[in-house]
């Protein structure tokens, strides 16, 4: 028996050739999109607007998700952290997180894994296992939704991985959520973070038009080297002469995450150095606390820090925000997905 397809591991643009092969009419590719994406349906029988041989022929062709719910935790603050289990016995992670004013975002994985070694990050305690495929990410969102109380907002791919090394899968996945026939979201809504792979950000404006966000966490490439090795490849000079021609070329604002680590990256040298690096650059800077796991010995900076920092940013005419972390009971925030070790993270930090 042929094994089958997921029919989620299509990009959008083969949604048109599969409904000529199956013989039907060729208005179906959409509504096929609407259902798989919009409506989420779990089987193709639900698709009451297929005539019944197409449901059939498809159903025998093909199924849907690429990932299913292994197990689910629920953070005090409302965040559900997903364990997905893919088909080769391989797990990853996503998470709903749950805002102000019905806010609702999804943090997608875009590897098993990652091979960037930041090491603040505890995914990068696996190393990199493989690459997601594109029904693997897409699955993920597919998943989150139909757990949503209110419909998804917004996406962010800062879960496991990198997701510029994985680019391919990324991008054909960013199409199908800003593909209004598909998921509908609006392309300002969706959010690709990266450590800083030069060549492949370069691909990816070029091939994609979601947000791009800089994972930066320091300010001199001493320090650079230690947090985020990528920056022995890659360092901020050549990082910041990409965010400058971006800017100039696309006229849109690059988001900076700073990860401040108490005692580490957190010093007023820092961030009088960040307002100089960022000169020339449409920027808005995310300030991140340190979100502790028992693996590393890193802690948040603390509160007050972290306001100077936000302070001091703002005075000098960099748009700064503090994210609140959400999910750390869970090890659901920023930096604490790994391959479902269901474990409690360190007590919360003020």
């Amino acid at each position: 028996m042929m094994k089958k397809q997921r029919i989620t591991d299509l990009p959008a643009s083969a949604f048109p050739e599969l409904i000529a092969e199956l013989g039907a009419p060729a208005y179906l590719a959409k509504e096929l999109k609407l259902w798989i994406y919009s409506k989420k349906v779990s089987s193709f029988e639900e698709m009451s607007n297929f005539p019944k041989a197409v449901r059939e022929q498809l159903a025998e062709r093909f199924d849907i998700d690429c990932a299913t719910v292994f197990a689910v935790q629920v953070s005090e603050d409302g965040t559900k952290k997903f364990l997905c289990a893919l088909e080769d016995g391989k797990e990853v992670e996503c998470v709903l997180i749950p805002a102000d004013k019905g806010r609702r975002t999804v943090c997608i994985s875009s590897q098993v894994g990652c091979a960037m070694a930041c090491d603040f990050c505890r995914t990068a305690k696996m190393g990199l296992k493989r690459h997601l495929i594109l029904g693997e990410i897409t699955s993920q969102l597919r998943i989150a939704a139909r757990e949503a109380d209110t419909p998804i907002t917004n996406v962010v791919f800062m879960g496991m991985g990198e997701p510029l090394h994985n680019l391919d899968a990324v991008v054909e996945a960013t199409k199908l959520m800003y593909d209004q026939d598909a998921f509908g979201l609006s392309k300002r809504k969706i959010t690709v973070s990266t450590s800083g792979l030069i060549p492949k950000m370069k691909e990816f404006v070029a091939r994609s038009e979601v947000k791009l966000a800089i994972s930066l966490s320091a300010t001199t490439d001493e320090m650079r080297d230690k947090l985020m090795p990528v920056n022995k490849r890659y360092p901020l000079k050549d990082l910041m002469a990409f965010c400058r021609w971006y800017s100039d070329e696309y006229k849109h604002r690059l988001t900076f995450e700073y990860i401040l680590i108490e005692g580490v990256n957190d010093h007023k040298e820092d961030a009088i150095r960040l307002v100089t690096l960022l000169e020339g650059v449409r920027a808005k800077v995310n300030l991140i606390p340190m979100n502790p796991y028992k693996e590393v010995a890193y802690y948040p900076t603390s509160r007050e820090r972290m306001y100077w920092w936000q302070n001091y940013l703002d005075s000098k005419g960099v748009s700064t925000t503090i994210r609140i972390s959400r999910g750390q009971d869970i090890l659901a925030a920023c930096g604490q997905l790994a391959r479902g070790e269901i474990k409690p993270a360190l007590p919360k930090i003020a």
